[in-house]
């Protein structure tokens, strides 16, 4: 439960960053602020922080359910980092590596 909240809060966040904050998770992590990316890039992002708060609510439900949540953010952020780290390089930090960190860290 404390996950899914802390996913749903950082899916707001991160959203917010996008459209209204420079990007700043974006570029620090190498790739371009969201309107300049490709049409695919930006529905990842988007799908990324909508992700957060579908994790959220599924957090509410318990068991499986939450834990398929968890699953669907981790697997949505270490993608994107993949792809990130693919298509721009690791930028000021490694994002690929760092998400992985994130969700092991989570899955303990």
């Amino acid at each position: 439960s404390l996950m899914g909240s802390l996913y749903g809060v950082a899916g707001l966040a991160h959203a917010y960053d996008l459209l209204f904050g420079g990007s700043q998770l974006l570029v620090a992590a190498g790739a371009p602020p969201f309107e300049s990316l490709p049409l695919q890039g930006q529905a990842l992002a988007i799908l990324w922080c909508l992700v957060g708060p579908l994790s959220f609510i599924k957090s509410r439900f318990g068991g499986n359910i939450a834990d398929l949540g968890l699953i669907l953010y981790g697997g949505v952020e270490i993608g994107g980092a993949f792809a990130i780290r693919s298509g721009y390089g690791a930028g000021e930090l490694d994002p690929f590596v760092n998400a992985i960190v994130v969700q092991g860290i989570v899955g303990l």
